[in-house]
């Protein structure tokens, strides 16, 4: 058998193993990615791409062609049985370059992360299907077989399962993904449609007896259509628009008219997570290792956020002198996040099935504008934070008021550019023992003059002050005051992350 070595071996090239293989490329790492399907497929499936998600992929110098292909999503619109408008949520937003989810098929987000690998070199290999993972010392060693029966092996310093719910990785971890399936089932099916959308760009919810009808519009003139479909009643295995058509009445007293449809499908909602994701040099990624309702849409996006945060951990041991303690972190920073997205994509749910409840009960949906029943979550995932990781610090006074803190996103992160962490600094940058300090981590941190670049409070620290953000944008350290005590609690945090620059 043929055996061939990888740095970092990316077994799925789904949105987050794409995305994953061209961060690891961004930071000098270069990625073997394997697929067992042989052509990328052309499937609607996840379509929201939120703000938090947008500002990690202009990060990776990529949002335009996003913000080009697709339309936004400028809030919800709550519809009754007669498609009537009933009220609007738009919540207030975090700041960011970003105000609006964007509406994209899957099918072009997966195109423009291909198209941006290619420009990087990083071939994706189809048709290749891994079929036993087993670690060995100092990596993992997985047996291959194509399509046509060629069978080979990888050995891989170490290895990313992003192959989706069902990819093999998790298998090797001896894991499943623990949590809940809810009992409805979805129809899901991406349509042409007229006078849906009144020209206004909101997701409409049509909510009635029976359930909840979503209404997304895509680009390219397309309709993404969602809704719940009867209990315990049988349904084919292969759908058609007159089943769309059956089932959109059954919500309606005045249906609106769909046809050409490219794409079906049905499925089932989870809230799961696999309580290991992360062990030795095996990583889970995306829905290999977490699972929320899409009705949040927040499970594709998630994977970004997994991707941005292992590739600088994996770049930095590699490239750039990153020690143990950055790897074993990730389980705890993503097992973290994830208890966030799930808990968001759960509160989404339960927006929408208490007002189905109401109507059931014959209640008005038009409820006052402070009734919590109106107060959908903002799944824009500017929110997230890593409170759980080990990496963390601070000196001095810590300004636990204040909603920027160790763990939390740098609100300014998109501006921040290239591969290493920022350390701004709001004193003189140009004091000696500063200009020393950066110079014996310059291969992990860039320093920054502060107020230059921002309002000290946008980093959570007051004038005199400094902070570190992370390579994916989130403040690692706080001090309130840039002295050499503080410089000391940097320099220990630092070593304990990352070797010194000889």
């Amino acid at each position: 058998m043929d055996e061939s070595h990888a740095e970092v071996l990316v077994i799925g090239a789904g949105p987050t193993g794409l995305f994953l293989a061209g961060e690891l490329a961004r930071h000098g790492v270069r990625p073997r990615v394997i697929d067992r399907f042989p052509t990328p497929h052309t499937q609607t499936r996840a379509t929201g791409i939120q703000p938090g998600a947008l500002e990690i992929l202009h990060r990776a110098g990529i949002s335009q062609p996003f913000l080009d292909r697709s339309v936004p999503v400028k809030g919800l619109r709550i519809l009754d049985e007669n498609m009537e408008e009933v009220f609007v949520n738009q919540p207030p937003t975090l700041p960011s370059p970003f105000q609006f989810t964007r509406s994209l098929a899957q099918w072009q987000t997966e195109e423009i992360l291909n198209e941006h690998l290619a420009r990087l070199g990083v071939p994706v290999e189809r048709g290749v299907t891994a079929q036993n993972i087993t670690p060995i010392e100092g990596g993992v060693r997985v047996e291959c077989t194509t399509e046509d029966g060629r069978e080979f092996s990888i050995i891989a310093d170490y290895l990313v399962g992003a192959g989706g719910a069902h990819g093999p990785t998790r298998g090797a971890l001896e894991q499943h993904l623990d949590g809940i399936t809810y009992s409805r089932r979805y129809l899901v099916a991406d349509v042409a449609s007229e006078g849906v959308f009144r020209g206004d760009h909101f997701l409409s919810v049509a909510i009635s007896r029976a359930g909840m009808l979503m209404i997304a519009e895509l680009p390219l003139g397309r309709t993404l259509i969602v809704t719940d479909l009867p209990d315990g009643e049988p349904y084919p295995d292969s759908p058609d628009i007159d089943d769309l058509r059956q089932a959109i009445a059954r919500h309606l007293r005045r249906p609106f008219q769909v046809s050409d449809l490219r794409w079906i499908s049905t499925y089932r909602a989870h809230r799961r997570m696999s309580p290991k994701i992360a062990d030795g040099r095996i990583f889970l990624a995306g829905d290999a290792a977490h699972l929320c309702s899409p009705l949040a849409g927040e499970g594709m996006n998630s994977g970004f956020l997994d991707a941005a945060s292992l590739a600088w951990k994996l770049g930095a041991v590699l490239r750039r002198g990153g020690k143990p303690a950055l790897l074993a972190a990730y389980e705890d920073e993503r097992h973290g996040v994830a208890r966030q997205v799930l808990a968001s994509s759960e509160g989404m749910h339960d927006f929408f099935y208490t007002l189905v409840e109401r109507a059931t009960l014959g209640l008005s949906l038009d409820t006052p504008p402070s009734d919590p029943t109106r107060q959908a979550p903002t799944p824009e995932m500017l929110h997230l934070a890593i409170s759980d990781s080990p990496l963390l610090g601070y000196f001095g006074f810590y300004r636990a008021a204040s909603e920027v803190k160790p763990g939390r996103r740098f609100p300014d992160r998109a501006r921040l550019e290239g591969i290493l962490h920022h350390l701004l600094v709001f004193a003189d940058p140009q004091d000696s023992a500063t200009q020393a300090l950066a110079r014996r981590w310059s291969h992990i941190l860039i320093l920054i003059d502060g107020a230059a670049f921002c309002p000290p409070e946008t980093a959570g620290v007051p004038l005199g002050g400094a902070a570190l953000i992370t390579p994916d944008g989130y403040v690692a350290f706080q001090t309130d005051r840039w002295n050499s005590d503080a410089q000391g609690a940097l320099e220990e945090l630092l070593s304990v992350q990352f070797e010194l620059k000889q």
